[in-house]
């Protein structure tokens, strides 16, 4: 490839003639294409979005360390939970789409 990327058509001419630079034009199309947006992958394993938009994910503290909390504790931090609207537009922002 080219040691050096002409900025203007006019540098590319100047070097090549103007043939070359048709064909530089056309092909600048293809070469230059923005990257994917990724998903945030430890945002999709935490979170799951509903069909109505809302995003759910699991409580806290139910991992480990469990003897020493109440089984009263224990029981509330069953299942999952839907998060504050406050916060959902970005992890649906993170997600870009993509959920379980």
């Amino acid at each position: 490839m080219w040691s050096w990327i002409p900025r203007h058509r006019g540098d590319f001419e100047h070097f090549h003639g103007n043939q070359a630079a048709k064909r530089f034009k056309l092909s600048q199309q293809v070469r230059f294409v923005m990257t994917k947006q990724k998903t945030h992958k430890s945002t999709k394993k935490r979170f799951r979005l509903t069909a109505s938009g809302k995003v759910k994910h699991r409580k806290c503290g139910t991992s480990h360390l469990a003897i020493s909390k109440p089984a009263k504790k224990i029981r509330q931090l069953r299942g999952t939970r839907v998060l504050e609207p406050s916060m959902t537009r970005a992890i649906v922002d993170a997600l870009r789409g993509n959920s379980y």
